[in-house]
């Protein structure tokens, strides 16, 4: 699955295209996992997904502002988080759970991304505290934030 970006600097505008999550990931996103425009190095970009639900009528509008990848110790498996927020230049209110899995280098390998079988990622207590450390890196939590939950808590 590709992903289309689309750069919202005034001055650049650009679409760029990611052949899949790896691609995204290695060259269209910044040291903290903002998605980037290649063209004009702007981490004011986006991924639009639109996903049909299945309450009848119902549409999953989203823009993915960043990703974050999460080391395992499997090399072949890669769970990863969507930054995501309702408008084009909105803060981000989601975190939408996914992983990718790349055997590509074996004879009849292939790229596989999704949510499961079984769901989404599993975390170890290591890779949630990796995670909420890249989160708080993003500037989507703070330090205070989480002390004020674990003292209310």
């Amino acid at each position: 699955m590709g992903y289309q970006i689309i750069c919202t600097n005034p001055k650049c505008k650009q679409l760029t295209w990611a052949n899949n999550i790896i691609d995204l990931i290695e060259k269209h996103t910044d040291e903290r996992g903002r998605i980037k425009c290649t063209e004009c190095g702007s981490a004011n970009a986006h991924v639009f997904k639109e996903s049909r639900l299945q309450e009848k009528g119902e549409t999953w509008r989203r823009y993915i502002r960043g990703v974050i990848t999460i080391k395992t110790e499997y090399k072949t498996y890669t769970p990863y988080i969507f930054l995501t927020s309702q408008t084009e230049t909105g803060e981000i209110d989601g975190i939408h759970f996914n992983y990718y899995k790349d055997t590509r280098r074996k004879k009849g390998g292939r790229l596989k991304h999704g949510h499961g079988p079984g769901g989404a990622p599993v975390l170890t207590k290591d890779e949630l505290f990796q995670l909420l450390k890249k989160l708080i890196n993003y500037g989507c939590l703070t330090k205070k934030e989480i002390q004020d939950f674990l003292t209310g808590v």
